[in-house]
């Protein structure tokens, strides 16, 4: 009586109500693992996969999937699983069940959890969380992300599109990155830096409701091929270099003169970031230290630093006053004889009007910041990722609200 009581426990537990019935239940206690039998009564019919007529069993098989853990035990659930007859499609596997999907290693409640998971912990916590092998769990995460992601994806209000990049692994391949300025949403990931990624976005807008001659603009970066990439199937729009990647040369620029200012100033040693860091960012001793260089009236790096200061500024200005202010500060940075600073005039000169439209447009930084912080919690999260697919994903999930569903409705 105690043990069909308890079965009839797990049996509610489980959710476990008809064509379904529990049969049977062992449990190993050495190894911590709990087997459920569950099958079908006899007389059941199932509907079909591709027409939902409801059909006769043909055969059977067990299936043993892995379920949430019961008492602190393994849980599996060994189902049998019927085949149907079906009268139009002839032998066929029937598809989702209300306990797991076709193809699964687990049922829905531990997909559930882990993809919730996936929200807090990188895969290999998970995998040693739950005992699992992190392939397993990379098919459950990209099935459910993509699946999600082909479904939620409507671009037909997308107007603004920013573009960035990221290495996959130093030295390694990257990706580029499409995202709704307007939303924040990652609408794209594709493999690859070269301008063939604007011919996928372009087929790509098509798919999800969208149209290429609805983008009005591309923030970007300056580089080479994503210059040609917007010019080859969306020259319609404006080009807008994104001001993270403008401010990200001319830091460099400063980077450069100190870098030959260190070789015979002792002074200058271990301040990199002192010149790299926005004032507001610099803790008082660096602040006290900043203004000692500037002082000095002598010292290069500073002059540079200044140079950057004012370049900050021009954000701020009104956009009717914009090319006068950047036109004296081309001069300014001229007149200063400093190669670094001639080389970034150049590269202003090169792509004025994207820049000019920088200053004008009003986009900040904040989106370019904000993807940067999704790749280096992709990066983290899919540590140990094993292909590129896993990556990307990873990177949608982390881009978008993901809603996943893991039931059978």
């Amino acid at each position: 009586m105690e043990i069909e009581h308890f079965t009839n426990a797990i049996s509610t537990l489980l959710e476990v109500d008809r064509p379904w019935v529990l049969t049977k239940i062992n449990i190993q206690r050495k190894n911590k693992v709990v087997d459920v039998f569950i099958r079908f009564l006899t007389g059941s019919k199932f509907k079909c996969s591709q027409c939902d007529s409801e059909s006769p069993v043909y055969d059977s098989s067990f299936k043993r999937v892995r379920h949430l853990d019961l008492f602190d035990y393994h849980c599996y659930l060994n189902v049998k699983t019927p085949r149907i007859k079906c009268k139009e499609h002839v032998i066929r596997a029937i598809g989702s069940t209300k306990m797991f999907g076709k193809g699964s290693h687990y049922s829905h409640l531990l997909e559930d959890k882990i993809m919730r998971l996936c929200t807090q912990m990188s895969m290999s916590a998970i995998s040693r969380e739950l005992s699992e092998p992190d392939s397993n769990l990379w098919r459950v995460f990209k099935h459910h992300t993509m699946e999600s992601i082909q479904t939620m994806i409507d671009l037909s209000t997308t107007t603004r599109v920013g573009v960035d990049e990221t290495a996959v692994k130093r030295g390694h391949s990257y990706v580029t990155i499409f995202t709704d300025l307007d939303s924040g949403d990652v609408i794209l990931v594709e493999e690859g830096r070269k301008k063939e990624v604007f011919s996928k976005l372009y087929g790509w807008l098509f798919d999800k409701g969208g149209h290429p001659k609805n983008i009005e603009l591309f923030s970007m970066d300056m580089s080479k091929s994503y210059k040609a990439g917007r010019q080859g199937y969306f020259a319609h729009s404006q080009e807008v270099y994104d001001r993270f990647h403008i401010k990200k040369a001319l830091n460099e620029a400063v980077d450069l003169v100190r870098r030959a200012e260190v070789k015979h100033c002792e002074a200058l040693k271990q301040t990199k970031y002192l010149w790299l860091k926005g004032e507001q960012k610099l803790k008082a001793e660096e602040k006290s230290k900043l203004a000692g260089f500037i002082a000095e009236g002598t010292c290069q790096t500073a002059i540079a630093y200044q140079m950057k200061t004012a370049f900050d500024q021009l954000w701020k200005v009104q956009a009717y006053a914009v090319i006068p202010f950047l036109e004296e500060w081309i001069k300014t940075a001229l007149q200063s004889g400093l190669v670094p600073l001639e080389n970034f005039v150049k590269t202003v000169r090169n792509n004025y009007d994207g820049i000019m439209l920088s200053f004008k447009s009003g986009i900040t930084n904040a989106l370019a910041e904000g993807i940067n912080s999704i790749v280096q919690l992709a990066k983290s999260r899919a540590r140990g990722f094993r292909n590129m697919e896993n990556f990307k994903a990873m990177i949608y999930f982390l881009g978008n609200e993901v809603i996943y569903a893991t039931h059978e409705k």
